[in-house]
């Protein structure tokens, strides 16, 4: 956490170090961030064998 700070901003790890870990936590909470806007369809799951080979194609990927 304190490295991706210091990377994002230029700060030394000794000026971050001083910082109160409140104000880091709000740093990283409120950072920019990509949000994916596709949704993942539901999957309806009728057997093992089904279950078994969706789980294995997560694995994988």
């Amino acid at each position: 956490m304190i490295y991706q700070i210091a990377k994002d901003t230029g700060w030394s790890i000794e000026y971050i170090m001083r910082l109160p870990y409140p104000t880091l936590i709000m740093m990283l909470s409120d950072a920019p961030r990509y949000v994916n806007g596709h949704k993942d369809k539901p999957v309806r799951i009728t057997s093992k064998e089904q279950l078994f080979g969706l789980l294995s194609q997560k694995q994988t990927n």
